[in-house]
């Protein structure tokens, strides 16, 4: 396998996981010497692989080599290959690899695609470093093996859920070149499900704080493979994808997690919604932490990174819209006109002008943070879409903001630094949980019933009307409405056929930037070419294997050069 990981040295950035982080401790690492392992520095850096890309901060010293290290933390590149060719929204500016990501011509030398790849890989060799050596002989050894375990599987759950075959590699070397396996999506689903539900019974009750993982983690990571699992097997498993969302919402009521509820108005009149909240420099302590299964440290002077909130921030924003905590203003990503009318009927869109806060009572959906007009402001934003480097062809999605929601104006920012935001990522939230019970139950027949639980506790909290009635693309838009600008949407077009392949063409199902015709293989990536050529079990267990209806086309639909 291509050599593009840096291996030699840690970096332990201390979340601090009861208080702040402030220390950066440096650890020569040697696998093959247990005196150069230090189980607590690696065990830290491996929660940072979450919210950083490399050693030294927003960038210099980056985990992988050979790619722009800005767009390899794990959560702005499962944003971008989950939502750059969807219709939640769109890159303005032409980097490298974005304009194939728009409009659905990716294949195997896409950057991008390079970027998800290697960040789980490396994320995944960091954890079986971590599981070989850790001391287990104590309660605290035992339980940090089981976070770990379970960080690997959210890893190798991207894997399965972005490609067609996916590298596996359950120990710190498989052989002695140490090329990893390629399991078929069956194969890492039944892997998968069997680590998850041994992490039900390993992983603790209750997480030691806010960032850290416990047992709902892996009750709501099981859930999201059952509520997928006719995409990656062939076989639907609703009952299970219900059984585990209930024991996500069961347990996790129980250890104090709930679905945030309550708004805050500030003396300048600014109301902060309690879906804003999710969302804000301060919601890992104003409540909003409760809701969040997974929350991915963030600060603005002790965690930096272009591949986290400043990412979700920045690149929203122009010089002219209503504060928002931080300086840093990119105008490079927008929301698409599908988007804005999941929201507000077209007719009527084109006369809605308001920032932000007012848009949500406005369009009498708190999850509607969009900014079509901001007052004083001579840009102005319009529904034109198709125009790749028109920030204003369509509204503004400012979701995250640095802004705390405990300030008396938004425009005293009170954030711990002028630039980079304090604002934490909810990766997994609770409201997944109640979405995925409701389409399971959906999809079992009882659509009265899972109209309830979205009436009673999503569109409840969002202050949205009650839904009268259900259907597949009901469904699918409460999906994007809940979460939108969060990383998954492509996931949810792919579960109810509205992607790519013949039946989504079909389906009239549409946004700027798809093409007309689309092939089945979109509905995952290729393996990037680099490692096709270079790791011999690919072509052995891939593009050899006699059942692989793609065997003679790149081993997974995309052709490459051998």
């Amino acid at each position: 396998m291509k050599n593009v990981f840096r291996f030699l040295t840690l970096v332990g950035m201390t979340l601090a996981m009861a208080s702040c982080v402030q220390d950066l401790n440096t650890t020569p690492i040697d696998k093959n010497s247990a005196t150069g392992f230090n189980q607590d520095a690696l065990f830290t850096k491996i929660y940072a692989t979450l919210g950083t890309t490399g050693q030294t901060g927003a960038a210099g010293a980056g985990d992988i080599d050979d790619i722009d290290e800005g767009w390899s933390g794990l959560f702005r590149v499962t944003w971008v290959l989950n939502g750059f060719p969807t219709e939640d929204g769109w890159w303005i500016w032409n980097d490298v690899g974005v304009a194939e990501m728009r409009d659905m011509s990716w294949d195997g030398e896409n950057a991008l695609i390079k970027c998800l790849y290697f960040r789980c890989m490396i994320d995944a060799k960091y954890c079986n470093h971590f599981l070989e050596y850790a001391d287990q002989s104590d309660d605290k050894g035992k339980q940090q093996c089981a976070e770990v375990r379970f960080i690997r599987a959210l890893n190798y759950w991207y894997l399965l859920d972005m490609f067609k075959f996916v590298p596996y590699m359950a120990k710190e070397s498989v052989d002695p070149e140490n090329y990893p396996d390629f399991y078929s999506r069956t194969q890492m689903f039944n892997w998968l499900e069997t680590e998850l539900k041994d992490l039900t019974v390993a992983l603790p009750d209750k997480r030691l704080n806010k960032y850290r993982v416990d047992k709902t983690a892996a009750y709501l990571l099981l859930a999201r493979l059952y509520l997928n699992a006719e995409v990656y097997t062939g076989t639907a498993r609703w009952e299970d994808a219900k059984t585990y969302a209930d024991l996500a919402i069961s347990h996790g009521t129980a250890n104090g997690y709930k679905l945030h509820s309550g708004e805050k108005t500030a003396k300048d009149g600014t109301r902060f919604s309690a879906y804003q909240q999710l969302f804000m420099g301060d919601n890992d302590i104003n409540g909003a932490q409760d809701e969040a299964v997974l929350l991915i440290y963030q600060d603005g002077k002790y965690c930096r990174s272009y591949g986290g909130a400043q990412y979700a921030i920045a690149a929203t924003r122009d010089g002219g819209m209503v504060p928002w905590g931080v300086s840093a203003n990119w105008k490079c990503f927008r929301s698409s006109p599908e988007l804005i009318y999941k929201f507000v009927e077209k007719e009527a869109a084109a006369k809605t002008k308001f920032n932000e806060y007012e848009m949500p009572v406005q369009v009498k959906d708190d999850r509607a943070i969009f900014c079509s007009k901001v007052k004083g402001n001579t840009n102005n934003w319009s529904l034109s879409g198709n125009k790749a480097a028109d920030f204003y062809a369509s509204w503004a999605c400012p979701k995250f903001t640095a802004v705390y929601s405990s300030v008396d104006s938004i425009k005293k920012s009170i954030n711990s630094d002028s630039e980079w935001p304090d604002t934490d990522i909810p990766l997994i939230r609770l409201a997944e949980a109640y979405m995925t019970k409701a389409e399971a139950m959906y999809r079992l027949g009882d659509a009265g019933g899972a109209m309830k639980v979205i009436n009673d506790n999503i569109r409840e909290r969002a202050h949205a009307a009650k839904l009268t009635s259900l259907s597949d693309q009901v469904l699918c838009d409460e999906w994007l409405r809940e979460f939108w600008g969060e990383g998954r949407r492509r996931i949810d077009l792919i579960r109810f056929n509205r992607f790519a392949g013949s039946v989504a063409d079909g389906s009239g199902y549409t946004w700027e930037g798809r093409p007309g015709v689309t092939k089945e293989f979109r509905n995952w990536y290729p393996v990037p070419s680099d490692d096709k050529r270079t790791n011999p079990n690919f072509l052995k267990q891939v593009v050899n294997n006699s059942e692989n209806p793609y065997a003679a086309e790149g081993g997974d639909g995309y052709t490459y050069a051998k």
